[in-house]
């Protein structure tokens, strides 16, 4: 328990461990670690256990960091459980092979430098200092030990340490940046002649019998996908919200509520007096700064402006010349201490010293104003309804459990539950496996639940599936249909237009092919589409290497050919979407890394360097995985 027994830290500047990683405490983020003894082990990784709790904290994680990266587009259903929580161990496995590769390079955190971090976090602050006792309220509340939480702070910390070794170890140097500036800016001379599939299409008859190839080649064209139709049961706050009774009273009570909220989040005009103090000074420091913040206010109470002792001692520059002047304040905009004390003074009070990452600071209210709020008549439907849906958010939970137990006694029915639950039970039309469909047909889950082994094969309602957004339903196959192929002769004159498209694609490719010989004895390109009645000419032209303008078929192999030598071309074919093009290279032009810009070389070598030291990551990474006794354990997972 390093903080029960330090009050002072010192050592390595520990500040800059926090500006270079994100070590969070969040209240649903670590793992549980209250006690690991007598667990199940899914894993080892150089005789280090990895534990079942462990993975499935880290699998929580995992789907709460997709929930947060997709937002309202996130579905449950797109995502393979047994995938993510592979993915997961291999996280977990990852980091206990960092960790001990980081401990063998001696990339160790002291328990000073641990302490500091955490005394520093706002999380556990109260009133501008580190509490001991919101510290172990915390991790109590998260099942968390003071020892192991420390533990795990520590670990993340040398983690980063190693990947900011490796990762800066990228150089490029200056022979190397100006190849990439010039390969970068390098322009090519191009012509380029296109000869399009649409002008052989004439006189193209394809016999029946090159039909049914053509049809017995290709089979999967015409595929009609496996179906099913549906009963199902869906619970839906936005539905139960709608037999919900709200009273009066229930109304009046959320406006106060309302009132309450809004009276909190009011933006207020402050002034304040900063005396700038390190997050990682010592305790001596951090004393004798308050002593100044604490001068600073007597000399307001003995009558001095506030806006005259700012200019004076404070340290924030951006203000101290305006008085300390903030302007208009909302609590979100600064520091939770910092919002704390201001939101409880009055107009013309003055706060004592409060303490932040930034210092200690003296606060002056010079005005309130309140968040407006609309009357009641006005807010009362919106109120109503936003009660009926938390209220009907609550009920579905308790409904969902009624749901699953009665959809499992009766398992070929699903009208005793839809009776418990004044539901109707409904039924789908035929449903593929990739239609988009409407409503509960767009559940990713829902598809897959419907076209799994166990639901076709049994035609037994299905668990109870999560539809996120506070959504549950069960589903039950009432009628199958194999996946089968549309039969040729309903499907003749789609078959027939693929033939005619084939065949001439390949007479306008037989007719670009036969320029290239001509051009490699010497001939020009209009010279060698001459013999092409229907070949269009495009004359040559400097093209760059990220030019939108061309056709990206003439791009891409315009740059694919080899440098000519000088008085020499170069040319090949390129697929276009509508025919075939014969591509000629007639120059090639490198930009002059001289002409490029501080600035942008800068820039570039960042970027070079960022990208080769996540590689060099990655290259540890995968020699740390070839040589670590890694042993997972299938069977527990």
């Amino acid at each position: 328990m390093l903080l029960a027994i330090r009050d002072k830290t010192r050592g390595w500047i520990a500040y800059v461990i926090v500006a270079v990683l994100v070590v969070p405490f969040a209240l649903f983020g670590l793992y549980n670690y209250a006690g690991n003894g007598g667990e199940q082990t899914v894993a080892s990784v150089d005789g280090e256990d990895i534990t079942r709790t462990q993975l499935d904290q880290a699998y929580r994680e995992r789907q709460a960091e997709l929930r947060q990266m997709l937002g309202e587009q996130f579905d449950p259903g797109l995502f393979n459980t047994e995938q993510l929580r592979r993915e997961a161990l291999q996280q977990l496995i990852d980091q206990q092979l960092l960790f001990n590769h980081a401990r063998t390079r001696k990339l160790n955190v002291s328990d000073e430098q641990v302490a500091s971090i955490i005394r520093n976090q706002d999380i556990f602050q109260v009133d501008g200092e580190f509490s001991m006792e919101r510290y172990r309220q915390l991790l109590e509340q998260n099942n968390l030990t003071l020892d192991r939480y420390e533990a795990q702070m520590r670990q993340d910390l040398s983690l980063g340490l190693l990947r900011q070794a490796i990762e800066r170890s990228a150089y490029t140097s200056d022979r190397e940046l100006d190849r990439i500036l010039a390969l970068q800016g390098q322009r090519r001379e191009l012509s380029w002649v296109t000869i399009p599939t649409a002008a052989y299409r004439d006189g193209i008859n394809p016999q029946p019998e090159a039909l049914e190839q053509w049809y017995e080649q290709n089979p999967n064209r015409f595929q009609l996908p496996e179906q099913v139709r549906l009963n199902y049961l869906l619970l839906d706050p936005a539905v139960i919200a709608e037999r919900i009774d709200v009273s009066t009273e229930d109304i009046r009570e959320r406006y106060r509520e309302r009132q309450a909220e809004a009276s909190q989040t009011a933006e207020r005009e402050l002034r304040h007096i900063l005396i700038e103090v390190p997050a990682q000074a010592s305790a001596d420091a951090v004393g004798a700064a308050r002593e100044q913040a604490v001068a600073a206010r007597e000399r307001i109470q003995a009558g001095e402006s506030f806006a005259a002792v700012a200019r004076a001692v404070s340290d924030d520059t951006g203000s101290a010349n305006d008085g300390g002047n903030l302007g208009a304040v909302q609590p979100s905009d600064v520091a939770p201490a910092f919002a704390e004390a201001a939101w409880k003074l009055e107009v013309g009070a003055i706060s004592e010293p409060v303490r932040t990452d930034f210092g200690w600071h003296v606060i002056e209210v010079t005005a309130a104003r309140a968040n407006e709020l609309a009357p009641l008549e006005e807010l009362a439907a919106s109120l109503r309804e936003s009660i009926a849906q938390s209220r009907a958010e609550r009920e579905v939970f308790e409904l969902g459990n009624t749901l699953e137990t009665l959809a499992f006694e009766y398992p070929r029915d699903l009208e005793p539950a839809a009776e418990a639950l004044g539901l109707p039970v409904q039924q789908t039309d035929w449903l593929a496996a990739d239609d988009t469909g409407e409503g509960i047909l767009a559940e990713t889950a829902i598809q897959r639940s419907a076209f799994s082994d166990a639901l076709l094969e049994s035609r037994e309602n299905s668990d109870l599936i999560d539809l996120g957004d506070g959504r549950y339903g069960v589903i039950r196959v009432v009628d199958h249909r194999a996946a089968s192929r549309e039969p040729l002769a309903d499907v003749k004159a789609d078959v027939r237009e693929a033939v005619i498209d084939e065949q001439a694609a390949k007479k306008a490719q037989a007719q670009a092919e036969a320029m290239l010989p001509a051009i490699e004895s010497g001939q020009s390109l209009r010279q060698a589409a001459e013999a092409v009645s229907v070949a269009k000419i495009n004359a040559p032209r400097w093209a760059e290497r990220n030019e939108r303008e061309l056709p990206a078929g003439v791009r891409e192999m315009g740059f694919r050919l080899p440098r000519p030598a000088p008085g020499q071309n170069h040319a090949d074919l390129a697929r276009l979407p509508d025919g075939w093009a014969v591509v000629l290279l007639s120059a090639v032009e490198d930009a002059n890394p001289d002409d490029i810009d501080a600035e942008r070389r800068a820039q570039l070598r960042q970027s070079i360097n960022a990208m080769d030291g996540q590689l060099a990551f990655r290259a540890v990474l995968a020699q740390l995985r070839e040589q670590a006794q890694v042993r997972i354990f299938e069977e527990r997972l």
